[in-house]
């Protein structure tokens, strides 16, 4: 009987314990490492504690440029269908939102962890808990795993979000190619004061990421004004694709809030040139009332050099193409990002060029393989991280079992 040994018991090393024994069972032995004292501990708050786990819309194109083309087959092998069906196996039911989000149907996500755990330890993989892994060394006939023999190793430890224990120190001793990794799905700083003033406040918005000056990336959603911070779904998801674009060099970073974007600039400016116009909001605080919260118009108001308290009938046109101007166009300098223990997810790591997209086998060891956010591949969120985890990992468990045939 062959031995395998999986460094990590997050999401994706407990789905790869469960995927290879179902797979190769009774010709393979699955010893888990865990460092802390249970496994899957990230995985239970997930989705706000509710755990998001796929998103039916998981496709690689779903997923930023640099990572689409190695992240692709094991996201096409492993859908999100896929991934249904394989947590149907384990009797999880689960339900969709309207935006394509998968949850478990009692909505905990301790149910997600209890059917991947339960099902490890059914089917015979070791849990070894509260045991890290300090040494990993490749071997004649496959690895040493703290000095103890296996035939296969899969590297499963996550990466640094949300850990702030993670070391990557293994992974430099066996000179595994690893990038530069930074947070990702994570709040963005600014030093404008509008976002502290607005604190706790929410709007939906369509914001456009600028690189330099151009436009690197957009996102509709919701925006969170925080102490300084810029976050909500929207603005995390372009907090990864600017945490890639810090990464390679580039620093100056803008985020545009269009906070209108169902009307174009014209049929704004027309709307409220007829709303000042008749009279029919009297004064400036109430102009924006139906578009937007009403502190966040009289921000914007401010910001356009209107006085809140001013008749709407007093407007010049330059006044109205300067609100035009703060409505569709809200510029914020982005001076950083929040740190790895608030963020959802990695940006960087195991670099792609060192494994087999088709098999997530080390291109520089045989028998060592690598799935989930230790690897250099991120998504946005709704579930897009977890389904990689599970896709990756099953691709992991598949070229094991099928040496192991």
């Amino acid at each position: 009987m062959k031995k395998a040994a999986i460094i990590g018991g997050g999401a994706a090393g407990l789905c790869c314990a469960c995927e290879l024994l179902s797979l190769a069972g009774g010709r393979v032995a699955v010893t888990l490492f865990e460092q802390k004292d249970r496994v899957g501990r990230k995985l239970l708050v997930t989705g706000n504690g509710r755990c998001n786990l796929t998103n039916r819309g998981a496709c690689p194109d779903a997923y930023p440029k640099d990572v689409r083309a190695f992240a692709a087959p094991a996201l096409q092998r492993f859908g999100p269908e896929s991934t249904l069906r394989f947590f149907e196996r384990l009797s999880l039911l689960t339900h969709t939102d309207g935006e394509g989000r998968v949850y478990p149907l009692s909505n905990q996500a301790a149910g997600v962890l209890d059917a991947l755990r339960l099902e490890a330890v059914r089917l015979g993989a070791e849990l070894r808990c509260g045991t890290a892994v300090t040494a990993l060394r490749p071997a004649k006939s496959g690895w040493l795993v703290n000095g103890e023999a296996f035939d296969f190793a899969v590297l499963a430890p996550g990466g640094k979000a949300a850990a702030r224990d993670f070391s990557d120190r293994l992974l430099r001793a066996l000179s595994l190619p690893l990038t530069k990794t930074a947070p990702g799905l994570v709040k963005l700083q600014t030093a404008d004061p509008l976002p502290r003033s607005l604190k706790g406040l929410r709007a939906r918005a369509k914001l456009t990421l600028l690189l330099g000056g151009r436009k690197a990336a957009e996102e509709t959603g919701e925006l969170q004004f925080g102490d300084g911070t810029l976050s909500g779904i929207a603005a995390m998801n372009l907090s990864s694709v600017c945490a890639r674009a810090a990464l390679h060099g580039e620093t100056q970073a803008e985020i545009a809030a269009d906070f209108v974007p169902e009307l174009p600039p014209d049929a704004l400016k027309r709307l409220l040139q007829t709303v000042a116009a008749t009279g029919q909001r009297e004064m400036c605080e109430d102009l924006l009332s139906g578009l937007m919260v009403k502190k966040l118009g009289v921000c914007l108001l401010k910001r356009a050099g209107i006085r809140p308290d001013a008749p709407t009938r007093s407007l010049t046109g330059a006044q109205l193409d300067a609100l035009c101007e703060q409505c569709k166009r809200c510029v914020f300098p982005i001076t950083g990002s929040g740190a790895f223990a608030d963020a959802q997810v990695t940006v960087g790591g195991l670099s792609q060029s060192g494994f087999d997209p088709a098999t997530l086998e080390s291109r520089q060891y045989e028998n060592l393989y690598a799935c989930g956010e230790v690897l250099d591949v991120d998504g946005p969120c709704g579930g897009f991280n977890l389904q990689w985890a599970f896709a990756s990992a099953r691709l992991c468990a598949a070229s094991v079992a099928e040496k192991c045939l």
